[in-house]
């Protein structure tokens, strides 16, 4: 048993739900997987809008200004959020303010649709999260129903976003423990409807034309190594200059204005290059260009001022997940790395730092391998297990401070 903040008792030991209980979870994460996918074209819908205009230098200036204008409109009604906050508010579909999850929802499509260098689970989440507190009400009969249907509905939006049920039901804490296994059948149908409506309506899912290449050696697994430090170091950097980004537009003034200065930082970024827009999970085909055009310094470039890009967004108001950028940034440090290792393969290079990158970005290791493993379609596995053993190493050789761990966003 555990207890909720109301005080009541939630049953999460119990070894065998009820019907009802698995009911609610499957038809209610079917139908949240459905909404997530017509959100996520949505949100689609809207970059293409903007992007298909011009691929000039200065359209990228002008557009990424406008989207942070309108950003800057919408954020005096947001409280300070990210995906850990939005994921643990779900839980609670009675505590959600129907105004301010409005207005994140159309926030987070804004700026993934301006070119935000930020994921789009923000905007899915609550999307999700107003449809949990209509179900919630409609049908809950207690709290614990509540929960359910708030955490079936955040797992499904994950799941279908990510590719990865299992990744998705253990993103809120990093574990898979039994009192998850309803939010992990929610995941599952939410994955299935998500898929089926983004194919339904024309889009062909992820592909991040990664190349095949053979199997691994032990060899190729030692080399796997040195590309996911290279992505560690890439990934320890990001966490420290996010919280040192923030401050410094803290120093500005009101939230306004630091959406303002930050969007034309970013925006002068992405206009001197233009590849650290967007969340990154479109663009390993360029990745894998510079790779094979020995690049190697720009590919080590590329990571951190992807990621430099990511802390500007995140902490100026462009409100989106941190998964997808951390995944493109080790993909490209770990792709420099070849200058080291040239008998690696590029596939297990990029596949050992996503691993690294994306375990100590998001402070999350079994989430991170769990999504990636699916992401990346079965390619590159053994390296990227290799990557994610490098994080853990990492995080426990170099503990974070306090406000810089898991769930401490």
């Amino acid at each position: 048993m555990t207890s909720v903040p109301d005080g009541s008792a939630v049953d999460t030991d119990a070894p065998s739900p009820s019907l009802r209980l698995v009911t609610i979870a499957v038809v209610f994460g079917a139908l949240a997987g459905v909404v997530a996918g017509l959100t996520y074209l949505l949100t689609g819908l809207l970059s293409d809008l903007v992007w298909s205009v011009s691929d000039a230098r200065w359209y990228v200036f002008v557009a990424i200004l406008v989207g942070g204008t309108l950003l800057a409109v919408l954020r005096p009604s947001l409280d300070a959020s990210t995906i850990d906050l939005q994921i643990a508010e779900s839980a609670d579909p009675r505590a959600v303010r129907w105004r301010r999850t409005a207005v994140l929802a159309a926030a987070a499509i804004v700026a993934v649709g301006f070119g935000g260098a930020i994921g789009p689970e923000a905007g899915l989440l609550a999307v999700v999260a107003e449809l949990s507190a209509l179900v919630s009400h409609a049908i809950a009969r207690n709290h614990a129903e509540e929960q359910l249907i708030g955490r079936s509905g955040s797992a499904a939006a994950l799941a279908g976003l990510y590719g990865s049920p299992p990744g998705a039901a253990a993103y809120d804490d990093d574990a898979l423990s039994p009192p998850k296994a309803l939010p992990f059948l929610a995941a599952i149908a939410g994955f299935a409807t998500f898929l089926a409506t983004v194919r339904a309506l024309g889009h062909g899912g992820v592909d991040l034309g990664l190349p095949a290449y053979d199997l691994d050696t032990a060899l190729d697994l030692l080399r796997a190594v040195l590309p996911a430090a290279l992505a560690a170091v890439v990934a320890y950097a990001y966490l420290h200059a996010r919280p040192q980004v923030a401050a410094a537009l803290g120093r500005v003034g009101t939230p306004r204005a630091q959406t303002l200065v930050g969007t034309l930082v970013f925006a002068a970024l992405a206009t001197a290059w233009p590849l650290v827009r967007f969340s990154g999970h479109e663009e390993f085909v360029d990745v894998v260009e510079l790779a094979d055009e020995s690049a190697w310094f720009a590919l080590a470039a590329l990571a951190l001022a992807k990621l430099l890009a990511t802390a500007i967004c995140v902490s100026s108001g462009w409100l989106g997940g941190e998964f997808f950028p951390l995944m493109f940034a080790g993909a490209a440090a770990g792709a420099a790395a070849l200058a080291l290792v040239p008998g690696l393969e590029v596939t297990a290079a990029m596949a050992s730092g996503v691993g690294a990158a994306t375990a100590i970005g998001l402070r999350k290791p079994l989430a991170a391998l769990l999504i990636s493993a699916l992401l990346l379609g079965g390619l590159g596995l053994a390296p990227l297990m290799i990557g994610v053993a490098v994080a853990v190493a990492a995080l426990r050789a170099f503990p974070l401070p306090e406000g810089m761990r898991a769930g401490a966003h």
